[in-house]
């Protein structure tokens, strides 16, 4: 057993009684502030009820995330302000940024005299359930943003089935008669434009986009090429979300078949064969054809065997070989999600139609 003894600490009556009573100030102010945010988030949902807005209700949300972090704060200065008060802590930088690891349950390396030891632990219990109570608030507002996001499109569902019939109906009582040329030539005009034409300016956007998340995730973030990423991203992309999910789990399966492949051949003999590739490449196509049978984006598995084993080759070593190949896997995966959410995403926020599909089509 250790000799090392035991320090011996009391509780005192006066920091039970401060610790108490700052608990106490912490949760009045905690719920002057939950108040203040619902009643803010609340004002803000009244007024965008007339607007299909996506981003005014996103707004809210980050804006109530704002307030909420703005009171925690201010309860970590009314902590902190107490120990600069009690000369506990002198400067009142060094006492915030020491309130604000022991109010976040973090720790702090500084320690309080022994008359205040008590109040680490007590400003702790308050963060605690004030971060409780935060989540309550959050979720109401979250919640509520989520309930009329769906109303919204809903909405926009049974009107374009209202349009749609109203059209039906209108074509239905023109009882053969012809509409001048003229009229048919503007009113084809105008059909493409909100169908057909659209597609091209939307899928742009989405390519923007997308491409420039990759990029600064990977060039920018991690320092790599995104090539690899960006070229999965576009491969998987689709204004047909029906389409985009059916080639995001082809190019899945094949690029896990072929990297499965080419680590197999690329771990198994010399690293310096140059007959490893045709062969990795042969096997995978067999594998791909008659045992996975995941026809779309088939051609994805042997491509895939090929960049990895040309990596081996390459480096003339197995464990770079291995390394690099399995970065470049990673890549085209991280492209194919990239791809996939932003379709889903575009086809929530822009939905057009594409051959007689909706772009948001469900998935069977």
């Amino acid at each position: 057993m250790s000799d090392t003894p035991i320090p011996e600490y009391i509780t005192s009556f006066t920091e039970v009684s401060w610790g108490i009573a700052l608990v106490a100030a912490t949760m009045a102010v905690h719920g002057f502030g939950m108040i203040l945010t619902l009643d803010i988030s609340r004002t803000l949902q009244q007024r965008a009820n007339g607007t299909h807005s996506f981003l005014w209700g996103l707004g809210n949300v980050i804006l109530a995330s704002w307030l909420i972090t703005l009171v925690h704060l201010l309860e970590v200065a009314v902590w902190a302000s107490f120990f600069v008060a009690t000369e506990a802590i002198p400067r009142f930088d060094t006492s915030f940024y020491f309130a604000l690891l022991e109010y976040t349950t973090l720790g702090s390396s500084i320690d309080l005299s022994d008359d205040w030891n008590l109040l680490e632990g007590m400003i702790a219990i308050a963060g605690l359930m004030t971060f409780a109570w935060s989540t309550g608030v959050l979720f109401t507002v979250v919640q509520s943003f989520q309930n009329r996001q769906l109303e919204l499109i809903e909405e926009r569902r049974k009107m374009r089935q209202a349009i749609q019939a109203f059209s039906a109906g209108q074509r239905s009582g023109d009882n053969g008669q012809q509409s001048a040329p003229g009229f048919d030539r503007l009113r084809s005009a105008v059909q493409r434009l909100r169908q057909a034409d659209l597609v091209g300016v939307r899928f742009a956007t989405h390519i923007f986009i997308a491409s420039g998340t990759l990029w600064l995730l990977l060039r920018l973030g991690v320092g790599t090429n995104p090539i690899w990423a960006i070229s999965a991203m576009i491969a998987v992309s689709d204004p047909n979300m029906h389409e985009a999910m059916a080639t995001f789990r082809g190019r899945i399966f094949n690029t896990l078949l072929g990297c499965t492949v080419g680590l197999l051949f690329l771990v198994v003999g010399s690293s310096s064969s140059q007959w490893k590739l045709p062969l990795a490449m042969a096997a995978t196509v067999l594998l791909s054809t008659y045992v996975v049978r995941v026809p779309a984006m088939w051609r994805q598995a042997p491509i895939t065997a090929a960049l990895v084993i040309a990596s081996g080759l390459i480096h003339h070593s197995k464990e770079s070989g291995v390394e690099d190949g399995v970065m470049r896997v990673i890549e085209v995966l991280l492209g194919c999600i990239v791809g996939l959410f932003f379709t889903w995403l575009m086809s929530r926020i822009w939905p057009v139609r594409v051959a007689g599909k909706e772009s948001g089509a469900a998935v069977p």
